[in-house]
C-alpha cells in the first residue's frame, strides 16, 4: 500500500516508509528461509536418498564462459577470454572527449598543488574509535563476497579484539598521512551475462567490480566525516537536495513541477531548464579532480 501510495504523490516520507517496510519484509523472509532449510537439513536421511537429492544442486558445476570473439580472433582459454573481456570493458568506459582542455589542467595543477602541500592533510577529522570501527564491521553482509584480498565479511566480524585495534591504526593513519592503500582502491572484476544476449560477444557482459571489504570500512568511515563537514558550508544551491541528509534527487523535480503549476496559475511565464541530463547523456563521469578542486576551493580541511 505505501509504494502504491508513493507511486502517485512521490512523497519522501512514504519512501522512507517503503524502505522500512521492505526491510522488515527481507529480514522476515531470510528467517522463514533459514529455518526451512535448517529443517531441511536435520530431515537429512542416508537410507531414503535424501542425501543424494540434497547435495546434487551444490555439487553442480558452474556454467563457464564459452569462447568469445573479438577484434584480435578467437579466445579459448581463461587468459585469453581475460584480455578480450578487459579490453572491451576498457572500450566501454572509455570517456568522452567533452571537456574543455584549458580549465582541465588548471584544476589538475591545483589538485597536484594542494596534494604536495604539508598543509594539505586532513588534521582536523576526528580520529575514528575501535568502537565505531566495531559498528562498521557488525553492519557488513556475510553474504558478500571478498576482494582481491580473500579476506570475506564473515571472517572480519570473528576477528578479535586485537585485530580490530590494528585496524582503527591502520585507520588513523590514513587520515593522518592523507594516503589511501592502493591494494584497497584494486576490485576484481566479475563478468555477468547480460540477459537475452550472445554469450560469445564480448560486449554482451557487464562487469561487477568486487573491492576488499576493509576498502568499504575506510570509506564509510571517511564519508560519514565528510558529510559532517560538507552539511556546515554554504557552498550548494538552496534548493540542490542532493547531499541534504533524508532528501532524494527526485525532490527537485517535485519543486519544479510546483514552481511551474504555480506559474501557470499566476499566468506567469515559466520554464525548466535542465542543465545536466545532456551530461549524463553523453557519459560524462570525470568528477574526481573538480570535487576535489572544490573542496580545497572552499577551504575543506
Amino acid at each position: 500500500m505505501p509504494g502504491k501510495i508513493f507511486q502517485t504523490y512521490r512523497d519522501p516520507v512514504l519512501k522512507r516508509k517503503l524502505i522500512k517496510l521492505n526491510k522488515q519484509i527481507n529480514k522476515h523472509d531470510q528467517k522463514i528461509e533459514t529455518d526451512a532449510f535448517t529443517n531441511e537439513l536435520l530431515n537429512v536421511n542416508a537410507t531414503d536418498g535424501t542425501v543424494f537429492k540434497f547435495v546434487t544442486p551444490i555439487k553442480k558445476k558452474i556454467k563457464n564462459i564459452p569462447s568469445l570473439n573479438g577484434p584480435a580472433g578467437t579466445a579459448n582459454t581463461d587468459l585469453e577470454k581475460a584480455n578480450f573481456l578487459a579490453e572491451s570493458l576498457q572500450t566501454q568506459f572509455t570517456l568522452n572527449n567533452i571537456t574543455n582542455l584549458d580549465t582541465e589542467e588548471l584544476v589538475a595543477d591545483s589538485v597536484r598543488r594542494f596534494c604536495t602541500e604539508a598543509n594539505s592533510v586532513c588534521k582536523d577529522f576526528d580520529l575514528p574509535l575501535p568502537s565505531e570501527v566495531l559498528d562498521c564491521i557488525k553492519s557488513l553482509r556475510i553474504k558478500k563476497a571478498p576482494g582481491i584480498d580473500g579476506i570475506s565479511n564473515k571472517m572480519i566480524k570473528i576477528l578479535p579484539l586485537h585485530t580490530v585495534l590494528t585496524i582503527t591504526t591502520i585507520m588513523h593513519n590514513i587520515m593522518t598521512l592523507g594516503h589511501f592503500p592502493t591494494t584497497w582502491k584494486t576490485a576484481t572484476a566479475v563478468p555477468i551475462l547480460k540477459p537475452r544476449k550472445d554469450p560469445t560477444d564480448t560486449t554482451s557482459y557487464r562487469s561487477i567490480p568486487l573491492l576488499p571489504s576493509l576498502c568499504k570500512i575506510a570509506g564509510h568511515l571517511i564519508l560519514k566525516r565528510l558529510k559532517i563537514i560538507l552539511s556546515k558550508i554554504t557552498y550548494f544551491v538552496q534548493n540542490n537536495l542532493v547531499f541534504v541528509k533524508n532528501y532524494l534527487p527526485r525532490t527537485n523535480l517535485l519543486e519544479s513541477f510546483e514552481n511551474v503549476t504555480e506559474g501557470f496559475a499566476n499566468k506567469q511565464k515559466t520554464g525548466c531548464f535542465p542543465r545536466y541530463t545532456e551530461n549524463f547523456r553523453q557519459g560524462l563521469t570525470r568528477w574526481t579532480y573538480p570535487l576535489t578542486y572544490t573542496l580545497q576551493d572552499r577551504l575543506l580541511p
